[in-house]
């Protein structure tokens, strides 16, 4: 926020009337942060811009595709500097609606639950599933034993993820719950790439809540992490499983799934205690034995 004034305010096009207000460079932040969730998958196209002086605005479409319906969002911004930086903007909108499209339900509408005896499906998560995604993430940290150590907040999935425009950092897919909030979830990262220059997709947690489960909730997130990865074209998908967890076991190897006996799961706590982190100063010289062995005698 390197541009804007300390005081800046934004204005947004959303909102309680006539729009939600964001003050500060942390409060700018966040708005920027849910007008991005807001407005996730739409095509943003800046028609006209125009500044003088200190006051300036510039004038834009989103394009929101969907089944069925195609509307433009048309809107405009206006904006005053002070000192050579942002200091103020406010933003309007208005939906122009295709005349043979069926009503727009707009964003920040909650979809529609799906009915008990609809097909499960699952979809690639946005920043209005964090908090429910992150009750579920909860519930896995308690399954699988770390939840004292569950740092993972709302803030985070939004900033490294959901509401990320770039560098994301993590891709998650969700199945709707009939009841509301989400029945299931899986996270996956990406390794750019290794041995044959293609991406490795790390499944690195799938979960199922137990009222919902032998559904085809769990069926529909793996289906979609595997179309996920043959998309980026990754060569390979890798996933880790509780040595105990035999029903998991069975569920993966429907998919074609099976322990890979090549390569045993090895693992190192970052903190490095004092004895790892010496053994780490004396084998950094080059790998060489002879510059270990010459440390040791200068030490000695």
């Amino acid at each position: 926020m390197a541009c804007v004034t300390e005081t800046f305010i934004y204005r947004a096009s959303i909102g309680p009337e006539p729009g939600k207000t964001y003050s500060g460079a942390e409060g700018v932040r966040a708005g920027i942060a849910e007008m991005r969730a807001i407005d996730a998958g739409r095509i943003p196209v800046v028609t006209d811009q125009n500044i003088h002086g200190n006051r300036g605005y510039y004038r834009w479409i989103y394009r929101w595709p969907s089944t069925g319906v195609v509307a433009d969002e048309v809107g405009c911004d206006w904006i005053q500097f002070r000192d050579g930086l942002l200091d103020s903007k406010d933003a309007y909108r208005k939906v122009r609606q295709h005349p043979t499209v069926p009503a727009l339900r707009h964003p920040t509408t909650p979809a529609a639950a799906p009915s008990p005896g609809a097909p499960v499906t699952a979809r690639l998560a946005n920043a209005g599933d964090a908090e429910a995604l992150l009750q579920l993430m909860e519930r896995l940290a308690e399954f699988e034993g770390y939840k004292a150590d569950f740092r993972v907040t709302t803030k985070e999935l939004l900033a490294r993820g959901l509401a990320a425009s770039q560098g994301q950092e993590f891709r998650a897919f969700v199945a709707d719950c009939a009841a509301g909030g989400l029945s299931g979830y899986a996270v996956v990262q990406e390794i750019p790439f290794t041995f044959d220059l293609r991406p490795t997709l790390v499944l690195k947690e799938l979960f199922v809540a137990a009222a919902d489960r032998s559904r085809g909730v769990g069926t529909a997130l793996m289906e979609a992490v595997i179309t996920y990865a043959r998309r980026r074209g990754c060569g390979r998908l890798r996933w880790l499983v509780l040595p105990g967890n035999d029903a998991a076991k069975r569920f993966y190897e429907r998919f074609g799934g099976a322990i890979d006996s090549a390569w045993e799961n090895w693992v190192l706590n970052p903190s490095l205690n004092s004895a790892s982190a010496h053994v780490s100063a004396e084998e950094s010289v080059d790998g060489d034995p002879a510059a270990v062995a010459s440390r040791k005698c200068a030490d000695e």
